[in-house]
């Protein structure tokens, strides 16, 4: 009787010490300062991941310009430009093909939403859409095309 009370004992102990030890392992606070860094560089987003952030304002912002809510269509262009920022700190050998873009295309878009002009907003979104897929173009990506939006993702749009 008094083995088996021990051995429950034993198990019980080991059972409820099973977290500390997890926890004390916890790389964030025992690996070195090299290995802590290499596992945030393995874990910061790919451009794929980024991409799809992109695609969902990309067409958040054609339909937010499309209803006429510019405020909206504006904060997806600065949410588009901060994404292009993060890509150059995750990727650093887009950086080229980011900084063109920044230079040379995207500042018409902010343009164009400071007008409230679907029209000029338009035809600067078909601008905007085939340079971003000659940047995919550039980096090896070119079968990646941009469909004009049929909807967009937001429920702020409230489009069903």
């Amino acid at each position: 009787m008094q083995l088996k009370y021990m051995m429950c004992t034993v198990v019980l102990s080991v059972v409820t010490a099973i977290p500390l030890v997890a926890a004390a392992q916890d790389w964030r606070n025992t690996a070195s300062t090299d290995k802590k860094l290499d596992k945030l560089v393995a874990v910061m987003p790919a451009t794929g991941n980024i991409m799809i952030e992109m695609g969902e304002r990309y067409k958040n912002l054609y339909w937010a310009a499309k209803l006429g809510q510019w405020e909206f269509a504006g904060y997806q262009a600065e949410e588009m430009e901060e994404l292009i920022d993060k890509l150059k700190i995750t990727r650093p050998g887009l950086t080229k093909t980011a900084n063109d873009f920044l230079r040379n295309s995207y500042p018409r878009l902010p343009q164009a939403i400071k007008t409230r002009d679907w029209d000029k907003f338009s035809a600067m979104f078909e601008n905007l859409r085939s340079e971003c897929m000659a940047c995919h173009s550039k980096n090896e990506h070119g079968f990646i095309t941009l469909p004009i939006p049929k909807r967009a993702s937001s429920p702020v749009l409230e489009l069903e």
